[in-house]
């Protein structure tokens, strides 16, 4: 299980309660790619980040990986042959997104890199108000046949569910988690996080043209989110109207899930 610590923010839910949408993150998969192009310098004056955007805490280098995070929630990252751009989302302050935009740029200033795939990796929670026990009961009650083997040991048992899904231009992947969230008056909120993993490959010759494909493959992440959406909320939850305003915590990035591709 894991367990997030978060702020309390307003965002629209539904009284049946809706998926509300946290981070959304475009992972860019070359052969090749060397973790030490990513530096604060290149990103600047390659105009792939605004000069203005000021960092939430010092960039991060070791030999196998680096991690930026600005202010703005956008945080880029990379690893041996790929690159994470992902922002976090949903604060009723409606914060432009970028991530596509710097994505795409990053794309088009290594026109000769070897581009593998594009991962397009939206995270939502639904979180239980009145229920402390609201996620278990969705899994073990909802999502998985009932039976003895629930019952077994000194505690309720924990589980988390992945799911692949094949569609026209990729793979989906989906993670449902149990988890724990804390306010800033210290109430525990039980909460489901969803988090999807779409992989569209890229292929071609190397060149200005694997470039476009790449460039048309970030751009599928609205279509992508909408997909998400309408997966979890009208397949999981069964919920299909236009959420109303409630207060809901927010969780902290996914560091650990970024680079999932």
């Amino acid at each position: 299980m894991r367990a997030y610590c978060a702020g309390i923010t307003e965002v629209l839910v539904t009284k049946s309660m809706s998926l509300s949408i946290q981070e959304i993150g475009i992972i860019i998969a070359a052969k090749g790619l060397n973790p030490s192009v990513l530096n604060p310098d290149f990103l600047k004056y390659s105009d792939i980040v605004p000069l203005d955007w000021e960092y939430a805490q010092q960039p991060v280098f070791t030999n196998s990986a680096v991690r930026i995070t600005y202010k703005n929630g956008v945080s880029i990252s990379a690893q041996t042959n790929r690159v994470a751009f992902s922002q976090v989302v949903g604060s009723k302050d409606q914060t432009p997104f970028h991530v596509d935009k710097i994505a795409t740029k990053f794309a088009e200033k290594l026109p000769s890199a070897d581009y593998q795939a594009i991962g397009v990796n939206p995270r939502g929670l639904v979180p239980f108000f009145d229920n402390d026990r609201g996620a278990h009961e969705f899994l073990f009650k909802k999502l998985f046949a009932s039976g003895t083997w629930q019952d077994f040991g000194q505690a309720p048992a924990q589980a988390a569910l992945q799911l692949s899904y094949v569609l026209e231009q990729g793979q989906l992947n989906l993670a449902i988690n149990e988890a724990k969230l804390k306010s800033q008056s210290g109430k525990t909120i039980s909460a489901i996080v969803f988090s999807g993993n779409f992989n569209y490959p890229v292929r071609g010759d190397a060149g200005i043209k694997r470039v476009q494909t790449v460039k048309e493959r970030i751009q599928l992440w609205q279509s992508t989110l909408q997909s998400f959406q309408q997966l979890v909320n009208e397949r999981f939850l069964e919920v299909d109207s236009v959420p109303e305003q409630a207060e809901i915590p927010v969780a902290p990035p996914s560091f650990e899930n970024e680079m999932i591709l």
